[in-house]
């Protein structure tokens, strides 16, 4: 493979320097694992952005990452980590089979690969929602299957978070299958094997053995996973301070070290103590909205949020600013309004699929292949645009 051995000595040297800092920066605590077999393919779940170098620290041997392309949107850095490591790009919101195809290719001149199968960060916790086709993937692809099991990282580094938060993280050797063990299992049970080996629930972790994490301004921009506020029942109205996460009609929590919710100077309880209820609760609000989104007026935005930026990016290139204005979900369709009253459409029917990267970037794929960003330069939530769709998404295929 032309670079290789270029790759290869980058990851040397990252393997030999990043361990140590990790462990240092984030009290992180990992497995060094030899696998008997190669080529391989590691699994791991996905909790932060320093996810590859976390598990990199388990392995000795070089492995190829599988990343999104927006990494490498980012100018001079992107270009450098795609000359030093080369990562398998993937686009979200889209299947690409090119992705899959360069996965093959690697593991057919005997390079390891590493996926995080859930394709984005936790959300509230827990591990997210992993594609059956990795079954398929695994299966036919023959080689052996790591799967590596991260905890701790989302109080340490959560997604929505503004600062990091230390207290402890590890990263654990959940299980090693060998080709021969995979070639007496279905791509079903290789599937049910992954989810059951990769599955975290942070606060479970936290009610077994509680581990404080500290940091400064630790509620800052919750409200980019945290759009509907429990009192008023109103969308976007949340905002955070320090450790305080508060709405205009008067409602008020703090988030402690623990990672769970109070009331300031009280013994009441707040309505969710934790992120993962909080986020379930508001999940079926929407899903309820989704229930007569039909009868609902066309002309009047379920949710919005001013000072917008819209771009058309292609793949692992930079993006084209396209629009700029507020962005409005209406009951069938998304689109960003100028200043002008000019509207930019995007029905829900032209629309493949919605995702979200890093903190609050939204990213949509049409079915004339065009790939949308929308970028703000405040926070807000992208959480709700795409628990909307996946909802209304959801509810047209039954």
């Amino acid at each position: 493979m032309k670079g290789k051995s270029r790759h290869d000595l980058t990851y040397k040297f990252l393997y030999v320097t990043m361990p140590r800092y990790l462990a240092r920066k984030f009290n992180f605590e990992y497995d060094k694992i030899e696998v008997p077999h190669t080529p391989y393919i590691v699994v791991s779940n996905h909790l932060t952005n320093w996810d590859p170098l976390l598990v990199g620290s388990s392995f000795k041997k070089s492995m190829y990452f599988v990343a999104s392309d927006h990494l490498l949107r980012s100018g001079l850095i992107g270009k450098i980590i795609l000359f030093l490591i080369s990562p398998i790009v993937r686009q979200k919101s889209i299947q690409e089979t090119q992705t899959v195809i360069t996965m093959f290719r690697r593991l057919k001149e005997k390079c390891n690969i590493c996926i995080f199968v859930e394709g984005t960060t936790s959300f509230d916790g827990r591990t997210g929602e992993i594609q059956p086709a990795i079954g398929k993937f695994v299966k036919k692809a023959g080689v052996a299957l790591v799967t590596y099991r991260l905890s701790g990282a989302y109080f340490t580094i959560p997604r929505w978070a503004r600062f990091a938060h230390k207290g402890k993280m590890a990263g654990k050797l959940a299980h090693i299958y060998s080709p021969e063990q995979l070639s007496t299992m279905s791509a079903e049970e290789i599937y049910q094997a992954i989810n059951n080996d990769l599955y975290v629930n942070a606060y479970d972790d936290q009610k077994n053995n509680p581990v404080a994490y500290y940091g400064k301004q630790p509620a800052e921009c919750l409200e980019t996973i945290l759009y509907l506020c429990p009192a008023c029942k109103q969308f976007s109205t949340l905002k955070s301070s320090d450790d305080r996460l508060f709405c205009s009609c008067g409602f008020n929590v703090r988030y402690n070290e623990y990672g769970y919710f109070e009331i300031p100077d009280s013994q009441e309880e707040p309505p969710f103590t934790t992120i993962i209820d909080w986020n379930d609760w508001q999940k079926k609000e929407i899903e309820n909205i989704v229930l007569n989104i039909k009868s609902l007026d066309s002309t009047v935005p379920i949710f919005s949020d001013s000072n917008q930026t819209l771009f058309q990016v292609a793949r692992a290139s930079h993006g084209n600013k396209i629009a700029h204005g507020t962005l409005c979900l209406f009951n069938n369709r998304i689109s960003i309004i100028n200043d002008a009253g000019e509207a930019m459409d995007f029905p829900f029917e032209s629309i493949m699929d919605v995702a979200y990267i890093t903190m609050m970037t939204i990213i949509f794929s049409t079915k004339e292949h065009k790939v949308y960003e929308v970028h703000s330069n405040y926070p807000r939530s992208a959480l709700k645009y795409l628990e909307l769709f996946k909802a209304w998404q959801s509810a047209t295929k039954e």
